[in-house]
């Protein structure tokens, strides 16, 4: 099957080589593209913090080029949102590692059950980015988890030019499209919103990630739409592999 990865070109290409060895075309269309404050972060960790929170590896990545000041910081609890995130900790040097169901909610749960290790004085570190939900620091606060939030990352939209998406979408017919945010489904119908689109986009499968991203996949393409039972790429390839026999 030719399948359109709509995530950023890093964690697309990862996608990508997993696509391949189950014998499927890839196409990356990187609707969006990070960068990266870790000054900001690495700042934040010298500060006074029981544990960190990140919900998306991206966070992590933010920390990539700081070896050595890094390293004071690495035998720090961190939760992470699921088992992308955690990985991606785990390569960083991170050791003590909590790993959440793979969503705001579960996060929220997994440090509240945790609560005994947070105080005034020694708060959770929030390693975010933008945009981003409310979720998780609105589930902290309504649970009386003391936190502070450093923003170490944004998600800029990528200069994606009409002929990338006609070579995606028209030059030759794609059968699904894997949508992994809420930004990148908007993103998505934002540039397909031509009539030249409707037709190539009729027969086309959306595995999307989660039922909110399916939520904004456009009526006229909804029957065509399926969402993951959990917010994971695994949970996605599973739809995948229902779908396809792969």
């Amino acid at each position: 099957m030719r399948i359109v990865v709509t995530r950023p070109q890093r964690s697309g290409e990862r996608t990508a080589a997993k696509l391949e060895a189950l014998g499927h075309e890839p196409v990356l269309l990187p609707l969006f593209h990070p960068v990266h404050h870790g000054e900001r972060a690495i700042s934040a960790l010298s500060g006074p913090l029981a544990a960190i929170a990140v919900t998306s590896a991206e966070a992590v990545r933010a920390l990539d080029t700081f070896g050595e000041r890094l390293a004071p910081h690495l035998s720090k609890p961190l939760f992470a949102v699921g088992g992308a995130t955690a990985q991606a900790a785990e390569k960083a040097g991170f050791g003590q590692i909590f790993t959440a169901s793979g969503d705001a909610l579960g996060l929220t749960a997994l440090v509240t059950e945790h609560r005994t290790f947070f105080s005034e004085e020694q708060p959770l570190l929030y390693l975010a980015g933008r945009p981003r939900g409310s979720v998780f620091e609105e589930g902290l606060a309504a649970a009386g988890i003391p936190f502070r939030t450093v923003d170490c990352y944004e998600m800029l939209p990528s200069d994606i030019s009409e002929n990338m998406v006609e070579t995606a979408l028209l030059h030759t017919a794609a059968d699904m499209v894997l949508l992994y945010s809420s930004e990148a489904a908007r993103a998505f119908f934002s540039h397909v919103s031509a009539e030249k689109y409707v037709g190539a986009l009729a027969a086309v499968q959306f595995i999307c990630i989660s039922r909110n991203v399916l939520s904004l996949v456009p009526e006229i393409f909804r029957s065509k739409a399926i969402a993951a039972e959990e917010p994971s790429e695994a949970a996605m390839f599973e739809l995948l592999r229902q779908n396809s026999g792969t």
